[in-house]
This record gives C-alpha cells, structure tokens and sequence, in this order.
C-alpha cells in the first residue's frame, strides 16, 4: 500500500462520513416525531452538534488529504476542475454549516420545544431544502472526482 493509497483511502472515508451523515439526517425526523417532542427536539439540537463534531473533523481530513493527493501526485494539480470543484465544496459546506445547519437545528429545536408549529414547519423546511441541496452538490463533487473532471 502507497502513500497514495492510505491518502485516498481517508480521503474516501470522509467523503462517506459527510454522505452518510446527510442521509441520516434525512431519515432520523420523522422517526424521531414519531417517538415525541423531547425526541425530536434532542434530534435537532444533536444536528447542530454535528456540525462541529462530525463534520468539521470530516471536511478538514478530506481538505488535508485532497491537498497532500494534489501535491504527491504528477497526473492532477491544484488548477485541475475537480480539485477546484473539491476545494469549492469544502467550502459551501463550511457555510452551510455555520450559516444554515448549526442555527437552523437549534431553531428546529427550540420551535419544537414550544410546540410552534408554523416555526416547526419553517425551520424544517429550511434544514431540508439546505439538506438536499447538501447532498446534491456532495454527490456532484463526489461523481467530478471519480470522473476527474477538467
């Protein structure tokens, strides 16, 4: 096994953590609804969590590893589209992070606590939309990197 190797092999890895935790927290609301308000409520405020406590961790070893892949390797440089299209989504993702998925469970949260339902149904619709939308651009760099797009 290469140096290259063990790289791509955590490069992966956090690439699959970030995909794995989307889907999770696609699946995990309704079920937590299903289980009542103190549930779900936990579950949003447990998001926000994730957000420096998963993902965090799981954007910066796919950062350090896309770096070190890119400065090991004679095939593929930093001006190659999807190096770039990889850099821009640690980037989108780190926004979304703090800007929409950190406040937005503790609003979830919060909203679900007082039993507000149209703050229920706003803040949900948000983490959402922002969730898909997530998951789509992940799987486009995802499919530009296997592809290795230029």
């Amino acid at each position: 096994m290469t140096f290259r190797d063990i790289l791509l092999v955590f490069h992966i890895a956090g690439a699959g953590t970030w995909l794995g935790a989307n889907i999770v927290q696609a699946i995990v609301p309704p079920a937590a609804a299903r289980a009542g308000t103190v549930t779900l409520a936990g579950w949003y405020r447990i998001t926000s969590v994730l957000a420096r406590r998963l993902y965090m961790p799981a954007a910066l070893l796919i950062l350090l590893t896309g770096v070190l892949l890119v400065l090991q390797s004679d095939a593929y440089g930093f001006g190659d589209l999807f190096v770039t299209i990889g850099f821009a989504m640690i980037v989108v993702g780190a926004i979304l992070g703090i800007v929409i998925f950190g406040p937005g469970g503790e609003a979830a949260a919060a909203a679900v606590e007082t039993e507000d339902v149209s703050r229920i149904r706003s803040a949900v619709a948000k983490l959402s939309a922002w969730g898909v939308v997530d998951t789509l651009l992940l799987l486009f760099t995802i499919a530009a990197m296997v592809l290795r797009l230029d």
